[in-house]
């Protein structure tokens, strides 16, 4: 089990607190070497710009247009777009990082966010965890890092996820409540 504590700034975006779940996977995304990392779901582009990839070419996909409306120009490139429509919209082994920190309620379950774009950001049908980790592997090179953030509850789930889809050598990060898993696709 790897173990990550946070040293990156609790600044956000003006009148938002930054989640430990971005902390994480900011952290995380600056241990794994990448010449093109994409972050699904980037919503104002938070974990592109705490995370330590300045050599990098960032891409920052996300549904929300207003959320993108947000996302600042220094973390790389926002694109609108449903992860849903990643495989006919980005051509497939075109990184070598993906983030991710899909929404971990299913729609009417667990607590509303009082910020309006986290509570819909938060929320989505039970398969969609599963649509982020295939878009992933959809956007990955073989040998390519996918680091995906979720509640404790959902670790089996994600996991099971992420061996379906190909990838191997799960490492599992714990912060209480908030997990991620790292793993690598496979190079077959």
């Amino acid at each position: 089990m790897g173990s990550c504590k946070s040293r990156l700034p609790l600044r956000s975006v003006p009148g938002r607190d930054v989640t430990s779940d971005t902390l994480l996977l900011a952290e995380l995304a600056g241990t794994c070497p990448c010449t093109v990392c994409v972050d699904l779901g980037t919503g104002t582009g938070e974990v592109l710009r705490f995370a330590h990839l300045s050599e990098a070419f960032r891409v920052g996909i996300d549904f929300s247009p207003v959320a993108l409306s947000m996302f600042p120009a220094e973390a790389g490139q926002p694109v609108l777009c449903s992860v849903q429509q990643i495989p006919s919209t980005f051509r497939p082994a075109c990184a070598d990082l993906v983030l991710a920190n899909p929404p971990y309620n299913t729609y009417g379950e667990g607590r509303a966010s009082p910020d309006v774009l986290r509570s819909e950001a938060r929320e989505g049908d039970s398969l969609l965890l599963h649509r982020f980790i295939f878009a992933g592997a959809h956007l990955l090179k073989p040998s390519g890092f996918m680091v995906i953030t979720g509640r404790r509850e959902r670790k089996t789930e994600m996991e099971i996820g992420l061996r379906a889809a190909g990838f191997h050598q799960v490492e599992l990060f714990d912060r209480g409540r908030v997990i991620a898993l790292k793993a690598l696709l496979s190079d077959s």
